[in-house]
This record gives structure tokens, sequence and C-alpha cells, in this order.
């Protein structure tokens, strides 16, 4: 059913629309052909988009004056956590889990590459990456993402540290130590995604967290 371009959804449902296309192009669902770096937001049209949405083209404009505002908000939305649900999943999996605080730690760890990999916001993400020579809202939404991960990762990590009974090292803080992981994660991620007989094991992140800690964190 085409909804109304009056609709107070209206902006919701293009943007929804606009990252559906970039997804469905990254090989995530959909035959479209896979884009080169310089053609992921040069394919978003305005017409494309609203008949994506099941709106008319006026609609959009009716939201954004002109494309290149649309593509200011969209940059923002796709790099919202909201775009990325892993942490919700490891918050569940931290607030159900019994047993040995370490196989915690290994499951958190291996969930958390698995849904990396898996995610095409990842993909996405990581193509923003490569543009933010060229365009530098890139570059500052990229690192107010980052500083939004960190804040969602700091409960988590504290969590973790409850089930370990462990406290940062005085050395570093709550926020240098979620960089890091932070970091690790995103690079064996990368390769994991790549795959060919050179790929990490999903489990790695896991055993490289557990080796590290001590030395990061001091016993309760």
């Amino acid at each position: 059913m085409t909804v109304p371009d009056e609709s107070v959804d209206s902006r919701e449902l293009m943007l929804s629309a606009a990252w559906d296309m970039i997804v469905e192009s990254f090989g995530f669902g959909g035959d479209s052909p896979r884009p080169t770096e310089a053609k992921i937001l040069e394919q978003l049209k305005a017409a494309d988009i609203a008949h994506r949405a099941g709106l008319t083209t006026g609609a959009f404009y009716n939201r954004w004056p002109n494309r290149e505002s649309f593509l200011t908000e969209f940059i923002d939305y796709a790099l919202s956590v909201d775009r990325s649900p892993t942490y919700n999943t490891l918050k569940e999996i931290v607030g159900s889990f019994v047993g040995d605080p370490h196989d915690l730690v290994r499951l958190v760890a291996r969930e958390d590459v698995n849904a990396i990999v898996a995610n095409p916001a990842f993909a996405i993400h990581t193509h923003l990456w490569s543009m933010m020579r060229s365009r530098e809202d890139i570059g500052r939404r990229m690192e107010a993402m980052y500083d939004e991960y960190r804040a969602e990762s700091e409960p988590l990590f504290g969590a973790l540290m409850d089930a370990l009974e462990r406290d940062v090292h005085p050395d570093f803080t709550m926020e240098e130590i979620i960089q890091f992981l932070m970091a690790l994660s995103e690079g064996l991620s990368l390769q994991s995604a790549a795959g060919g007989p050179g790929a990490p094991d999903v489990d790695l992140f896991g055993k490289l967290i557990l080796a590290i800690l001590p030395s990061l964190t001091v016993p309760r």
C-alpha cells in the first residue's frame, strides 16, 4: 500500500529505503551490482528512494530541499548505533548467562565478531570510512559514532568485570580499554569477513581478551 506523502513517517520511510538499497547493493539481498567506493552514495537518487519507500518524488523534496541535504542526514542515520544491534544482543547474553565467567567472556567475544561480520552496517561503515578524505562530514560523524559505541560498551564491559571480579588497572581508564578492544574486534572481524585459509578463528578474540585482561585490570 502506498503511504500518503504527508505521513509523519515519510522521513523514516525514505531513510530506511535508502539504507535497504545500499544493503542490497553490498550483497546482503537483492540483485543490484556491488558499487564502487565512489558510487556508494551516488546510487541514492531522490526518485528511486521515494519509489522504494512507496512515496512520490515530491514527498522527498518536502522533507529535504536537495539531495545533498538528504545525504548529510542519511550519513547520520547510517552511522547511528541503532543500525548496529550488536550491543543489545551482547547485553542479553551477559544478563542471562550462568556459569564460569571466563566462558562468558569467550561467548561474548565470539558473538561480537559473528554479529559484526553478519551485520551489513559493518560493510557500509567500512566503505564510508574509506570516503573520509573526500567528505569531512563523514569523518566527523564517524568520530561521533565511535563515541556512541564507547558509551554503549561501558555498561557491558562493566558487567564482564563484575563477573570476573576485576577492576580497571590504575594505569588505564575504562575508555582506553574499550577503545583497544573495539579496535581489536574490528580488525579481527575484517579478517574474518575476508575469509580464506588465513582468516582468524572466531574464538581468537575471546582467547586474546582473556590473555590481555590480567595486564589491563586488577583483582578486586
